[in-house]
Order: C-alpha cells, then structure tokens, then sequence
C-alpha cells in the first residue's frame, strides 16, 4: 500500500457496516489523527494495533507515518519481516550497516505485520531488543499485529508480551 494512497482522508468508515465497528473504528481514527497533531518523538505514546486481516490497521499507521514525516521527523516504517532480515544482515554479513542503529533512534519505529514472519530465535531477540531498546529510550513504537496478547507470548515470549501490555495502548 502506497504511502501516497494512505491518508487519513482516504481511510473510508463506511467500510465497517455493523454499528458498533464503525463506532470503534471513529474512534481509532480519531485517536490516530491526534497521535500526528501532538506527535514528538520525547513524549509521544506507543502504540499497538491488533486484529484481523483487512480492517486498516497499515493503512492507519501509514497515515501516521505520512503524518510524521509533514511534521518533520524521521520515521522507518516496514514489515517485520523485512526490518529483522536488515538486522539479521547487518549482524551476520556487515550489509545494511546502521540498519539497527537507525531503528533504535528513529523519532517513530513501526513494525508492521508482527507474526507474518518466520519466528526464529534470531526474531524474537530483535523483536525484544528494539522493543526494549527504544522503550529504555523513550522512543515510540507503533505495532500492527493479527495476533493476540497470548500468541504473542506463545510466539515470542512472556517478556516481549509483558513490555507490550505495560508500554503499548492497545487498539483493537
């Protein structure tokens, strides 16, 4: 999905037909459209997005994102998938060097699609670092998931659920 295509003023709500989706759904929207007004990278929340396929969760963070960079900052955006394979390189090859640094100081990470890649030991310790990391540092994070609370900690472990249910406003 384009950057470009994903603003908040595309993001449709007559999408979710049930009453009760559309209203949730207002309210996400609403709660991510502040998020960009009051964005700064020393004081702004984390956040976690979960649910199923197809209900606009990358397309709200990508609205943030496009959001965040008008403001100004620097934000890295990607699947998972793809930011722990850059990591993964940089450690084992020396390719992509600065990769995992610019992850850690970015003013906004955003780990798209958590639980679409292959889980290796290798992921979970990158998951858990840079979500620990950037934590320690007062950088925020925004996390698009299909998974649950408890797959994340089945997946992952206990202690990368914990950080997310302690620092992470959940949007379900």
């Amino acid at each position: 999905m384009p950057l470009e295509a994903s603003k908040f003023k595309n993001f449709d709500l007559n999408y979710y037909k049930d009453k009760d989706d559309n209203r949730r759904m207002t309210a996400i929207l609403k709660l991510c459209k502040e998020y960009v007004i009051n964005f700064n990278p020393a004081t702004s929340s984390n956040l976690l997005f979960m649910g199923s396929s197809g209900l606009g969760k990358t397309h709200l963070t990508l609205a943030i994102v496009s959001g965040v960079i008008e403001k100004g900052y620097t934000p890295i955006y990607g699947p998972c998938e793809n930011l722990f394979s850059l990591i993964e390189k940089e450690k084992f090859t020396g390719e992509n060097k600065g990769s995992y640094d610019a992850m850690i100081n970015c003013d906004l990470l955003v780990l798209d699609d958590l639980g679409a890649e292959m889980t290796t030991a290798f992921s979970k310790a990158a998951l858990y670092n840079l979500i620990n990391t950037r934590l320690l540092c007062k950088k925020p994070t925004i996390i698009n998931t299909n998974l649950t609370i408890k797959e994340i900690e089945t997946r992952y472990s206990a202690r990368v659920a914990s950080r997310l249910i302690g620092n992470y406003n959940a949007n379900k």
